[in-house]
């Protein structure tokens, strides 16, 4: 099971690190969300960590499950430190579009986007652990032999009021957990901006979110573009983090609901 767009390391030398400013609001959110900036929501993203290099304070310390003798074993430490930045891009993300929120990164990857189903399922059941607001997951798996592992972390998460959001498969197809009926699937596509998406309730994929030459923070502190499913999942995720904050109580379906409400005109 791996990331679902492509990572590389790079060489070059470290830029001084500043939080991006906050992603400009358009005019439904003020209506429907009013002043929300994800104060009190905490957001776990299962992905290869954060650049511990970048001093932000809003991601607070999490967790490493890949072990750092062999990536795909389990092995449970406190180094969350990112080693290719798919995670550092998605954490920063959700944080320009809910700046108040907290992120708890949960590493599965290493160098490479690739993980194995006991550290992703490990993950998830930290996360739920954690009883974090929302778990962005950008990635997944096609294998079988996990989906049922998965399918009852996300319903333990579901019931206890966690919104998990998962990025599809770039290349079509099904993946989990994004097909989950208790999880919110999230295909890319190319949009005005990160707060613009459509909600399509008969889809396996029910958000399109904007994933197509993203603007992402990656190692280092530098910005580049990336593209794919892994890079709308948190344009979803934050506006997650913002409803809950607003809706502290809102379950899946509530979510669910207002996404629709929220949603841009096909």
């Amino acid at each position: 099971m791996s990331g679902t767009a492509g990572a590389r390391r790079t060489s070059l030398p470290s830029l001084p690190y500043e939080p991006a400013p906050p992603t400009a609001r358009p005019a439904w959110v003020a209506r429907e969300l009013g002043d929300a900036t994800g104060r009190g929501v905490r957001v776990a993203v299962i992905d290869s960590g954060w650049d511990r290099s970048l001093p932000e304070p809003r991601v607070l310390p999490g967790i490493g499950l890949a072990s750092t003798a062999d990536e795909l074993a389990l092995g449970r430490s406190d180094d969350d430190g990112d080693r290719n930045g798919h995670g550092t891009a998605c954490a920063d993300q959700i944080l320009r579009m809910a700046p108040d929120a907290r992120v708890l990164p949960a590493r599965v990857f290493g160098a490479g986007l690739e993980t194995s189903p006991s550290v992703l399922c490990e993950a998830l059941r930290w996360a739920v652990e954690e009883r974090v607001d929302v778990v962005n997951m950008s990635l997944g798996t096609t294998r079988d032999d996990t989906r049922d592992h998965l399918y009852v972390l996300c319903e333990r998460a579901r019931r206890q009021g966690t919104i998990v959001v998962a990025a599809g498969n770039n290349v079509g197809g099904w993946s989990y957990p994004a097909v989950f009926e208790n999880a919110v699937g999230v295909d890319a596509g190319k949009l005005d901006s990160p707060f613009t998406f459509r909600y399509r309730p008969d889809e396996a994929m029910e958000c399109l979110a904007w994933g197509l030459e993203v603007p992402v923070l990656w190692l280092g502190g530098r910005r580049i573009p990336r593209s794919g499913t892994s890079f709308a999942a948190p344009h979803i995720a934050g506006i997650v983090a913002l409803i809950r904050e607003r809706h502290p109580g809102a379950s899946l379906e509530d979510v669910r609901g207002m996404l629709a409400r929220f949603s841009a005109p096909e």
